[in-house]
């Protein structure tokens, strides 16, 4: 039985980050660049695009010659992992890539994914193409 008040498990958010949101393959990587939809914040560059799926991807990019120290670089990735299963809500049906350009504090790197992901929802309606437009030898 379920307590009162709260709902059934059916209507939870789902919050997880499971083997089916991680990005691996270098083609998976490969279709978030070519599309092209960047979004640069502090020291954190967020490349997305559609995927298909009704589930959002994350994919990192976490350089030695930035991060230097193994755990720092685990440490970024973690954060990047937590913000994205908090805020992926809102990707659904988006690849996202998070790059580290440069070297943040703490601080500003948890500022910038918070609103680097919120902003990268915006991908699908910036490349998607208007179904009015006709071409010029359906207009004659």
């Amino acid at each position: 039985m379920s307590e009162p008040g709260s709902r059934p498990l059916a209507e939870r958010a789902d919050f997880s980050f499971g083997q089916l949101k991680k990005m691996r393959k270098t083609d998976e990587f490969s279709s978030v660049f070519r599309f092209r939809c960047v979004r640069a914040m502090a020291g954190i560059d967020f490349l997305a695009a559609p995927n298909g799926l009704n589930y959002a991807r994350l994919g990192m990019i976490v350089p030695k010659k930035i991060i230097a120290t193994a755990v720092a670089r685990n440490r970024v990735k973690r954060l990047i992992r937590e913000s994205f299963r908090l805020n992926q809500g809102e990707l659904t049906g988006l690849d996202v890539v998070a790059r580290i350009r440069s070297r943040a504090d703490e601080a500003r790197l948890i500022d910038a994914l918070r609103l680097g992901l919120k902003q990268c929802g915006t991908c699908l309606t910036c490349h998607a193409k208007p179904n009015s437009q006709t071409s010029r030898a359906d207009r004659l």
